[in-house]
């Protein structure tokens, strides 16, 4: 499935309600407070996207099926990547193979053909860099 990001875009409202703003920018502050603070609630609802997830989830062949899919089995998080049709799920590491499998299999249940990693989260955080 190929999707630009051109036709991504093109379904997007130009504007955002102020409260869609304000639960999106909320959604963000915990999220960024959750991973200083190792607070998995606040990154759990930090993960909720607002805006654009629900206009493009429409894009993607099965969804809500393989993001409930995702939570069901320990997903602390799953949306869209970028302008889609990528999702990716935000997992403890000893969830991510349970989580991985069944986003697959949701997605094989929706006739869609995938690849699939697990990408392990870089920790170091911002440094300074020097020759």
């Amino acid at each position: 499935m190929f999707l630009s990001t051109r036709q991504a875009r093109a379904i997007l409202k130009r504007e955002v309600t102020m409260s869609d703003f304000v639960w999106q920018t909320a959604n963000l502050a915990g999220f960024i407070s959750g991973c200083y603070t190792n607070d998995l609630d606040l990154i759990r609802e930090g993960l909720n996207d607002v805006v654009i997830e629900p206009q493009r989830r429409q894009l993607i062949p099965g969804f809500s099926a393989v993001r409930n899919a995702a939570l069901a089995s320990g997903a602390l998080g799953c949306s869209i990547s970028g302008a889609g049709p990528t999702m990716f799920a935000w997992v403890l590491g000893d969830q991510a193979e349970a989580v991985r499998a069944a986003m697959v299999a949701e997605f094989a249940r929706n006739g869609v053909e995938t690849d699939h990693w697990i990408v392990p989260v870089q920790s170091s955080g911002a440094r300074i860099v020097t020759d």
